[in-house]
């Protein structure tokens, strides 16, 4: 009789352990029917939500962890649009009605997922996910990724405090794709370097250096990203970066540029992973989630916030 009970628990037991990880593997395929479908945010709430729920899921929660960031980075524009349209639009203006829809979609997507920055009407993903993975999971395959987008969101500051930063990641991955993405980095924040030497200058104790000088200056930078592209045009003329390089070397070598500032300046944007040929969401992918509170039919409609990536001003500066 106490065999049969204990035969029974274990049978019990295997059964539940086998639908458990039937239900897991289920649960994430929904997350990719989600994303195949077209509903994003829906896709990235699922995998958010799945990631808190299965902390300790070492097969399935690090890939949730990475497509909930990836997601939400693609998002962000979305996001800020959308509260945007809610907190000014045919309005005054409401910093805190902002700050409203930050709590909202933290509560959806984890908490710190959001932060408001009102100097520039954008909500940006601060990339917690990628933070927790690895916080809980650091010899995963999808570390480098996460390194990737941390440093990318750090490149704000002078030079010689930016580009260490690049070193060291390149240190850390000495080839392969990451490699290959911190080397087309290396290069555009070079590139980024003479664009503001040649550009606007550089603040330096309340004065300025004479154009000539800023031209010598400047050039030595102009001169790293042109040997850095043509590396990669070389060595990995038909990946992502080699394709890219070769498109920016042809600008650069004519002393031109793409009109993106990466990194340096304070209004720069490095831009999504989608835009440095990681699989994730593009910007039109992602469309434009309904607003709250969209002005009636007629109504004037103030035009939106200058987008970060597009702000026509001079950027600030730091001093030094």
């Amino acid at each position: 009789m106490i065999f049969g009970r204990i035969l029974a628990s274990t049978v019990a037991f295997i059964a539940m352990a086998v639908l458990c990880g039937s239900l897991s593997a289920k649960d994430l395929n929904r997350g990719y029917e989600l994303e195949s479908s077209g509903r994003i945010e829906d896709a990235a709430e699922f995998f958010c939500g799945y990631a808190k729920a299965n902390p300790n899921d070492k097969k399935n929660t690090p890939e949730a962890l990475i497509r909930c960031a990836r997601t939400l980075d693609a998002l962000a524009d979305a996001l800020t649009e959308r509260a945007e349209k809610s907190c000014y639009w045919g309005k005054k203006g409401d910093p805190e009605c902002m700050k409203r829809h930050v709590a909202t979609y933290n509560a959806k997507f984890g908490q710190g997922s959001f932060e408001y920055e009102h100097a520039v009407l954008y909500i940006p993903y601060t990339g917690v996910h990628y933070k927790t993975l690895l916080a809980k999971f650091s010899n995963n395959k999808y570390v480098p990724e996460a390194d990737f987008y941390l440093l990318l969101k750090s490149l704000v500051g002078h030079p010689d405090n930016v580009l260490p930063k690049i070193k060291t990641f390149l240190a850390k991955y000495k080839s392969g794709e990451w490699n290959r993405k911190g080397l087309l980095l290396w290069a555009r924040v070079n590139e980024d370097i003479w664009y503001v030497h040649r550009k606007w200058s550089w603040v330096l104790f309340n004065q300025q250096i004479a154009p000539e000088e800023l031209v010598v200056r400047a050039e030595r930078y102009r001169q790293e990203a042109l040997k850095t592209y043509q590396k990669l045009m070389k060595e990995s003329k038909n990946t992502f970066e080699g394709i890219s390089a070769a498109k920016e070397y042809g600008l650069l070598s004519a002393s031109q540029d793409d009109g993106v500032t990466y990194s340096i300046v304070n209004d720069s944007s490095a831009g999504t992973l989608h835009s440095w040929g990681v699989e994730a969401p593009s910007a039109r992918q992602t469309g434009i989630p309904p607003a709250d509170n969209v002005p009636p039919s007629g109504a004037a409609e103030p035009s939106p916030a200058p987008s970060p990536r597009s702000t026509p001003r001079a950027p600030q500066r730091w001093e030094g």
